[in-house]
């Protein structure tokens, strides 16, 4: 591309006014509309550069900024020019069969739930379901996914344990409120629970 070698000579000799008015005018009538948006706005930064610099106050970063950002855009255009046009399918007689339905499968069973679990923080509300099963719904299918089971206690205090698979509990009392530790090992209220 002839237009595009000059624009990248008019950079190089510091003739930046007219690379800007040149490569503006390629991208005018050019699709590249997004190209061309980048190009105002490097015409701006260079008007406000040459405001700078008769105030004295122009920085050479600034103009090398500029040169850099507006040879990036050349060599973009340049490579969607000459980058190969994508062909069209040619437009066939033929129709596909008609896809069968696909059988929805039916949910799974769900146990009845018996109790919610709610914790300070937390958006989700865990079910505690009736074979002690406690789940927490996928948002995205519906679906129950197991987190904890609920454990009787053997201690007076406590109704009953929820318990994580990795041994890890919550101690439930007999008020509904759910229980944890903190870090200094003293008892912390984290949530309570709601019986259905």
């Amino acid at each position: 591309m002839q237009n595009i070698k000059q624009i990248r000579n008019l950079i190089g000799e510091n003739q930046i006014e007219q690379a800007i008015q040149l490569l503006l005018e390629i991208l005018e009538s050019s699709p590249e509309q997004d190209l061309y948006d980048q190009m105002i706005l490097q015409k701006s930064r260079w008007a406000d550069y040459k405001r700078k610099h008769l105030s004295g106050f122009g920085d050479d970063k600034e103009i090398n900024a500029i040169r850099s950002s507006m040879l990036d855009i050349a060599r973009e255009l340049e490579n969607r020019k000459n980058k190969p046009a994508v062909k069209e399918m040619p437009q066939s007689s033929f129709t596909p069969p008609v896809a069968q339905q696909t059988p929805v499968l039916p949910p799974p069973i769900q146990q009845p739930y018996i109790a919610q679990c709610f914790f300070n923080g937390d958006p989700n509300v865990y079910y505690v379901q009736q074979n002690n099963q406690i789940v927490v719904l996928n948002l995205m299918t519906n679906l129950p996914v197991m987190v904890a089971m609920r454990v009787v206690s053997a201690l007076p205090a406590y109704a009953w344990f929820y318990q994580f698979p990795n041994g890890l509990y919550y101690s439930i009392d007999h008020a509904a409120v759910i229980w944890g530790v903190n870090a200094f090992g003293m008892p912390m209220q984290m949530g309570y629970v709601h019986y259905l």
